[in-house]
């Protein structure tokens, strides 16, 4: 008679394949988290070229707040 034959578990030998398929599933969506955490990440490198660089300008004190907020109100506009 072929068949099983009472040896060993299967596929999941003694619930480790379990134990691994659930390791891998979590590593996985701590990965896709991880991905999307820095994707997200704020910094002054996105958005407008020209805001960012304005920023940049208004942070090094290249431009006071007047000229910094006339400068961007034109920005916007476009």
């Amino acid at each position: 008679m072929m068949g099983y034959h009472g040896y060993g578990f299967g596929m999941m030998g003694h619930g480790w394949g379990l134990l691994m398929m659930t390791g891998v599933l979590v590593l996985l969506v701590l990965g896709i988290l991880a991905l999307i955490r820095y994707l997200k990440k704020p910094g002054i490198k996105t958005g407008l070229p020209a805001l960012n660089i304005l920023n940049e300008r208004y942070a090094k004190g290249d431009i006071n707040d007047e000229e910094y907020q006339k400068i961007k109100a034109q920005i916007n506009k476009q």
